[in-house]
């Protein structure tokens, strides 16, 4: 490890670099099925239902593993898990390149999804491990545009090295990546001091699961997860099918405007993180202001049509970056001020276990809309609606005061 060769205080920002990283693998496997959507269905006979079901397999995948991650993160450290997810990981995308039908497809992204939660539980730990209260939403928002660069590099370049290669191979490349990733990862990461010391000696155990579930705090940033995730991976796995399918645009053009909003994404996760740190003193504030741009965002998505200009297109990517894919850093900051101080990862765990019912249900449902209605006229619309409920139930509870006295990082 390069532990001994930097200060902690420095290390913390290499650290913020090494789950940045992971983050831009992951998202990269996950975005790449939106991407892949149209070449997906028609290879494997999907229709948008089931495309949706294997979108949503990741999520479930995801929500099954974030639990006893975030306890074996208490109590084995955050190293050891990331190594492990990222194991797992690697080696169920190669068998998805390998998909012939609906059920290989299906729990080969499960498998995917526990390797997947996993990462991210580790990764949100150790920024919370790392970081004091000031900074430690920005530094999340840091970590988190790795997800929109994966999304971006999935967005931007799939299209084209779809015209050189088939998709199989371009999987399996994502496969070979996560594997050197573990390489990287295994010679330069070490768990925080402090992490590492309370880790040894954390035992692994359910108690007070209960006691977390009847915090109102707790339960309400476990239900925002739950909604704004839902409402991210619709869009970034639908979008490109409807603009393909209901407008009409190549391909190509489809994956430039949703790599636009990836970008913006990108830049809304540090900017709101800053906001929230330093402007707002706020999470939950934060939060709405988004939920109230995601459900503008909603509405004007279920109204464009065919003759709709591309400048506005992109406009609307762009807003849907800084809203629909700008929210995590801020939501995970929430989660790991709410748990439990002596469980942070156990009721991260948790919360973002729960949260996963976002992955799993929100997809399928949204594809079964399109597909009963023959339209994504209404998907869009129930987006917008429990986005604009949550904005007002965001602003009733910021006047609950924050936990800024929490400091699980070193000073």
């Amino acid at each position: 490890s390069i532990f001994p060769l930097i200060s902690p205080h420095h290390y913390r920002w290499y650290a913020v670099f090494v789950m940045w990283t992971s983050q831009v693998i992951y998202y990269l496997i996950y975005s790449s099925l939106g991407v892949l959507g149209p070449i997906l269905k028609k290879e494997l006979s999907l229709n948008n239902t089931e495309f949706g079901i294997i979108c949503g397999a990741i999520g479930f995948g995801t929500a099954v593993a974030q639990m006893p991650g975030g306890i074996w993160c208490d109590k084995i450290g955050v190293r050891k898990v990331m190594i492990s997810a990222f194991i797992f990981m690697a080696s169920c995308t190669f068998v998805f390149s390998m998909s012939e039908t609906l059920s290989l497809a299906f729990f080969s992204l499960v498998f995917v999804g526990l390797g997947v939660g996993g990462s991210q539980i580790a990764g949100a730990k150790a920024i919370i491990e790392w970081f004091p209260y000031t900074g430690r939403a920005t530094a999340m928002g840091i970590k988190l545009t790795g997800g929109s660069v994966g999304g971006i590099a999935a967005s931007a370049l799939l299209p084209i090295l779809l015209g050189l290669y088939d998709w199989q191979i371009l999987v399996k490349l994502m496969s070979a990546l996560a594997f050197l990733f573990i390489v990287f990862f295994v010679f330069t990461y070490q768990d925080s001091r402090e992490g590492g010391q309370k880790s040894s000696c954390q035992p692994v155990c359910f108690r007070g699961i209960w006691f977390s579930l009847k915090q109102i705090r707790f339960l309400l940033a476990t239900a925002v997860g739950i909604v704004f995730l839902g409402a991210q991976f619709c869009f970034s796995s639908y979008l490109v099918l409807y603009l393909t399918q209901s407008l009409h645009y190549s391909l190509r053009t489809s994956g430039m405007i949703l790599a636009s909003s990836f970008i913006i994404g990108a830049v809304g996760r540090v900017g709101w993180g800053l906001a929230s740190d330093y402007l707002f003193g706020s999470r939950e504030v934060v939060l709405a202001i988004i939920a109230v741009l995601g459900s503008i965002i909603g509405v004007a998505l279920a109204l464009l049509t065919p003759a709709a200009p591309l400048w506005l297109l992109y406009l609307l990517s762009i807003l849907s970056g800084v809203s629909l894919m700008g929210w995590n850093g801020i939501w995970l900051a929430l989660v790991g001020e709410v748990a439990r101080e002596t469980s942070t990862g156990s009721d991260m765990g948790l919360s973002t276990s729960l949260g996963s019912l976002g992955l799993i249900l929100a997809p399928p449902l949204f594809g079964m809309a399109a597909d009963f209605f023959h339209s994504f006229f209404v998907p869009w619309i129930s987006l917008s609606v429990c986005m604009a409920l949550f904005s007002i139930v965001l602003f009733l509870s910021s006047s609950t005061p924050v936990r800024k006295s929490r400091m699980l990082g070193a000073e």
